[in-house]
């Protein structure tokens, strides 16, 4: 039973490494059949892409991170005041007068 699961196995990364040989193939055919400049611009791009998103996300999670903070804040400063934090402002006003 080992045998025919390594066989099995064996035959499957063989028609895989085919695949893979194949796409890399026809990818390097076409590669040279592109302009320099061509491949210059794609690779320049992958690379601002590579750089930018990192920086996006980090800025995303920094912009939520001081949102949640300045929340905090203002409702420990509205408790510290004695307000309610809870109840909109419009309630609050109609209930004093």
């Amino acid at each position: 039973m080992k045998s025919s699961t390594s066989q099995y196995l064996y035959s499957v990364f063989r028609q895989v490494s085919q695949e893979f040989r194949q796409i890399g193939q026809k990818v390097g055919v076409r590669l040279l059949r592109t302009p320099l400049p061509k491949i210059l611009v794609i690779i320049l791009a992958i690379a601002l892409l590579i750089t930018i998103i990192p920086l996006i996300i980090t800025l995303f999670i920094a912009f939520v991170l001081i949102r949640i903070l300045l929340k905090m804040i203002s409702m420990s400063v509205r408790q510290n005041r004695g307000e309610d934090s809870s109840v909109p402002n419009e309630r609050r006003i109609k209930d004093i007068h």
